[in-house]
């Protein structure tokens, strides 16, 4: 966790399951990619955020990549925003975004979460309405001023 910013993660209900770290030097990072996550990790059970951000899916949920961006997004006033920990979504994600009325999807504005949102936006259909936003070119929702996330968020339905 040297030269990282460490980040408590938990499953969907809740229990803790260790940390991540969001690297702060370039050089890293270009070299790593922003996070590490540990060895073994189950990617593929978890959203971010989830077990906060139950109590409010009915309000409907606000998807995003990355733990930076969710903690962004909440801090702004939207409580009922998970990340994915990465471009993919799995069987256990589909499962309990299924239960939200309404999902936004927010990722990157490179070519992965382009790529990724289309192909999420399919996967989910069939259970969900979902809508999604595509960022300017190079922005990440972490970048955005409240009011930004505002008048985003704003035009759809998923806050109370």
């Amino acid at each position: 966790m040297k030269n990282t910013v460490a980040v408590r993660l938990h499953d969907m209900v809740g229990n803790p399951l260790g940390y991540c770290g969001r690297l702060l030097l370039p050089d890293h990072i270009n070299r790593f990619g922003k996070w590490r996550f540990p060895k073994y990790f189950p990617k593929a059970h978890v959203l971010y955020n989830a077990h906060r951000a139950r109590q409010f899916r009915g309000w409907g949920i606000i998807v995003v990549e990355c733990p930076w961006a969710a903690m962004r997004i909440s801090q702004a006033g939207f409580p009922n925003t998970v990340a994915l920990l990465g471009t993919q979504l799995f069987e256990d994600q589909i499962a309990w975004l299924s239960r939200a009325p309404t999902v936004l999807l927010m990722l990157d504005a490179d070519p992965p979460g382009r790529e990724a949102s289309l192909r999420i936006a399919t996967l989910l259909k069939p259970f969900t309405t979902v809508y999604t936003h595509h960022l300017e070119q190079g922005i990440e929702p972490e970048d955005l001023s409240d009011q930004a996330l505002n008048r985003i968020i704003a035009n759809y339905p998923v806050s109370f």
